[in-house]
């Protein structure tokens, strides 16, 4: 066998490498069974059965959904103008507008659904091995979202937004942007000041007619002038009309209402009141009408849910991801008797909670998907 070696020396260290070769391949070899007689197992408990939260914990949230309403509504401040009375007689115009006053009117009306964390629905993930169970996908405030996905799906955050700009107040208003021309100013009556302004009103649209129908000599050089004056002249007889018809402002503001629709809720709740005076007011606020939410659940079968016990052995099987099937229902939104919208979502809270089988996250090649909304199972696939 050794041959091939005429030195000891020689025989001996190809020995010692022939040795120390075998000993790292059985070390190898070791290693690998060993890494293969981990089992893979997951277990899915609540959260209330977890001893350390700071130690091997992987927790997550099925979701409650909240219904928000989002309420569009349009402000309307009406000035009179100082001319009011002067504007049939001098410029044979009756619509105006006779009172200072602020009107609100309801535009639109949205039903939305959103997710946010059930305290009463979280719970933790225990592994060992290889599988796809730590690579949980959660939303900012911990819902499950998915598993072993490449990124969590766009989702409507569950946080409110307060902020809103101010609207002007009838005060605001005012006629203040007019020119007022200097034959007006030293005119000692409010009729005489009326008629120089409605004298004015006629010359701009005998101008204007004059520019449109090429009455002049010496018209706009080109396109863009032309536009410009034709639009300036519009701008001067609007806001000298205005001194007579007064002005119309409209302004739009948008609020969110949030309505926990919990199972033992009562329908036809109060979301707020209205006034065409002050626009939205307190649910208590009696000078508005009310605007109602009222939540219709359909009825839906559940599945048989029994504890995970194996009766003959008398141990507890392995629970997999808990998810939710959610119940369908309709929403309405209803002024006094006028039905503003309605919309069919999904309810989490109306629904069962279910648990898939812990084979499932104990594979390290599928992604799970679920609404984070109503935590309802979306897919199961493989990379």
């Amino acid at each position: 066998m050794f041959s091939n070696y005429s030195d000891p020396i020689e025989k001996v260290t190809y020995k010692m490498k022939k040795a120390i070769l075998s000993l790292l391949t059985g070390v190898i070899l070791l290693s690998c069974a060993s890494e293969q007689t981990i089992p893979s197992k997951v277990n899915v408990k609540e959260v209330n059965t977890l001893t350390n939260a700071t130690a091997n914990a992987l927790v997550y949230s099925l979701p409650t959904t909240v219904i928000r309403v989002e309420v569009d509504v349009e402000k309307t401040i009406s000035k009179v103008g100082p001319f009011y009375r002067y504007s049939q007689k001098m410029l044979n115009v009756t619509d105006v507008v006779t009172e200072d006053k602020e009107e609100w009117q309801i535009k639109k009306v949205r039903i939305k659904t959103v997710g946010k964390p059930d305290s009463d629905k979280r719970f933790n993930v225990a592994f060992s091995g290889q599988s796809v169970a730590p690579f949980l996908n959660l939303t900012d405030d911990g819902i499950l979202a998915g598993v072993n996905l490449k990124q969590v799906p766009p989702y409507e955050s569950s946080l409110m937004d307060y902020s809103s700009a101010e609207l002007p107040q009838l005060k605001d208003v005012n006629f203040n942007n007019v020119s007022m021309l200097e034959k007006q100013l030293v005119k000692t009556s409010t009729a005489a000041m009326a008629e120089e302004a409605a004298n004015f009103i006629y010359k701009v649209r005998k101008r204007r007619f004059k520019i449109l129908a090429s009455d002049y000599e010496n018209l706009p050089p080109d396109g863009l002038s032309y536009e410009v004056s034709v639009r300036e002249l519009n701008q001067l007889e609007t806001d000298f009309m205005e001194l007579f018809i007064g002005k119309k402002q409209s302004y739009q503001t948008t609020q969110v209402f949030e309505v926990m629709a919990e199972p033992l809720a009562v329908n036809n709740t109060v979301l707020f009141r209205f006034s065409t005076l002050k626009g939205i007011v307190d649910k208590m606020d009696l000078s508005g009408t009310p605007v109602y939410v009222e939540v219709e659940v359909d009825n839906q079968k559940t599945l048989p849910d029994q504890p995970n016990i194996d009766h003959k052995n008398k141990v507890e099987i392995r629970n997999g991801l808990y998810y939710c099937r959610p119940a369908k229902a309709r929403v309405k939104i209803i002024d006094r008797n006028i039905l503003l919208n309605q919309k069919e979502v999904y309810l989490a809270q109306y629904g069962q909670v279910l648990s898939m089988p812990s084979e499932v996250l104990e594979r390290d090649d599928v992604r799970i998907e679920l609404n984070p909304v109503t935590g309802a199972l979306k897919s199961i696939s493989k990379e």
